[in-house]
């Protein structure tokens, strides 16, 4: 009687556990996608450390300067980014650059980049392509301005509303394209500026803007001509600690409230 009794019940145990399993299946699959949804979720909605980066506080651009106005006694200034900075070898070639870029001076780094331009002395091409920044060395701020008078206006200010602008040294590491690293120097030195500062003008010799590129099989360190002309440098900074010039709505520029020069 017992014996029979066990022998009824085992097909309804073996039931009992298959009904156990399935149920514990579909709560692991459950569980695993609401896992997955969440996961997905997340990802969706926190981007990669890579897309939050932010934009480098401190902006560089290779400017060229259409004086507006009487060119001997102009009234304003117009910024353009296609500037073509330029420096000469001893053996008389010559490189020309053209770009943008922007760096941090907490991180200690830097992007941008744009194109070159080596010719030799007598003017016919050598290389060209591009070229792009590989990190940050230094920069150097200095006091001032154009100083100008009130009634001198800069229109195509080319860093982000609101940023600051100066007068400085940049030096940066880059690259170009099939021919190797260097180090790029690039400076803006208004007018302004070499007053505030005659060590600039005498003993360093500079008149205005300029670049100079060295180090690897570069040697581009006369920067006479191009100081000379009206292709430049402008720097720019949306950082509310560094100092500078901003531009009034009608145009002026004047010195940042708080900061120096």
């Amino acid at each position: 009687m017992q014996a029979s009794t066990n022998t009824r019940r085992t097909p309804e145990r073996r039931a009992g556990r298959r009904k156990l399993l399935a149920v514990s299946a579909a709560l692991v699959m459950a569980v695993a996608a609401l896992l997955l949804t969440l996961a997905l979720s997340s990802s969706s909605i926190e981007p990669s450390s890579a897309a939050v980066q932010k934009e480098p506080p401190y902006t560089f651009f290779f400017t060229h300067y259409q004086l507006l106005g009487d060119p001997n006694n102009p009234d304003g200034v117009m910024y353009h980014s296609n500037g073509k900075p330029s420096a000469k070898a001893p053996d008389g070639s010559k490189v020309i650059l053209s770009g943008k870029g922007g760096w941090n001076p907490k991180s200690g780094t830097a992007k941008g980049g744009g194109h070159y331009t080596i010719k030799g002395v007598s003017g016919a091409l050598k290389a060209q392509g591009s070229w792009r920044v590989t990190g940050f060395r230094s920069f150097e701020q200095f006091d001032g301005w154009w100083g100008l008078g009130p009634d001198f206006k800069e229109r195509g200010w080319q860093g982000p509303p609101g940023s600051a602008s100066f007068s400085g040294f940049l030096r940066l590491k880059v690259s170009l394209e099939n021919q190797g690293d260097g180090t790029l120097v690039a400076w803006c030195l208004m007018p302004q500026v070499l007053k505030r500062h005659p060590h600039l003008a005498n003993p360093d010799g500079h008149v205005g803007d300029g670049i100079s590129l060295t180090a690897g099989k570069f040697n581009f360190t006369n920067f006479k001509e191009n100081e000379m002309s009206l292709e430049g440098v402008m720097f720019y900074s949306t950082d509310p600690a560094s100092a500078g010039y901003v531009l009034t709505p009608d145009g002026h520029t004047v010195r940042k409230p708080g900061g120096g020069g």
